[in-house]
Formats: structure tokens, C-alpha cells, sequence
């Protein structure tokens, strides 16, 4: 599971840099996580630009070709992907202050008795 978790902060939070962030001035990022017995919950708040994650590689690889083996395989272009994959609910909204709210839901493994 915190591989998991490590996986979705690392990738959103690098997204939001790379492409939220706003050339000149400031780009502020809030980050919540909530840990219950099933589930833990990371909510992004940023103020960059418009961009919904939930509308991209919705957990298909069709945007993303595959490549043939490691050699071929382009630098970048999977992290969305993977957290699609990894994470169990996604919601977006562009709030009324023009602020972008991601929230990532992890279930947690079932284990066996």
C-alpha cells in the first residue's frame, strides 16, 4: 500500500509542476491524505491550470502506444496510466475559484485469513 500511495503523490504531484504550474508567479499545492481501515484517500488542491486527469488514459493504454521492448519505450508518458490503474475511485472538479481538486482513492488489499 505505500508503495502505492508514494506512486499516485509522486506522479500527481510531478503532473502539477511539469504542467499546472504557472510560468510567472507562484503555484500553490495543498496535499490531504486520510487514512481509514480500508481506504486511504489523497486529495490534491492546486491553483495552476485547468487540467483534468480523470478525462486522461482512463486505465487503458490507447492514448500511449506500446513499444516493442525497453529501447523503444518512450521517457515519460505513463504516469497517469499507472495511476488510473492503481487507484480504485478518481474525481476532479475545477472549483468556483478556479482551483483544480483531484481526490484518489486507494482500497487497500483484501487479505487472506
Amino acid at each position: 500500500m505505500r508503495f502505492r500511495v508514494e506512486l499516485v503523490f509522486e506522479e500527481i504531484v510531478a503532473n502539477i509542476v511539469r504542467y499546472a504550474a504557472r510560468p510567472a508567479g507562484e503555484t500553490h499545492v495543498e496535499v490531504l491524505l486520510e487514512t481509514g481501515p480500508d481506504v486511504i484517500t489523497l486529495t490534491f488542491d492546486d491553483d495552476g491550470v485547468a487540467f483534468d486527469p480523470c478525462s486522461r488514459a482512463a486505465g487503458s493504454s490507447a492514448d500511449v502506444p506500446r513499444p516493442a521492448n525497453l529501447d523503444e519505450a518512450p521517457d515519460g508518458g505513463f504516469g497517469l496510466l499507472m495511476v488510473h490503474r492503481t487507484a480504485s475511485k478518481m474525481s476532479y472538479r475545477r472549483t468556483a475559484d478556479a482551483r483544480n481538486h483531484l481526490t484518489v482513492e486507494l482500497q487497500a488489499p483484501t487479505r487472506s485469513p
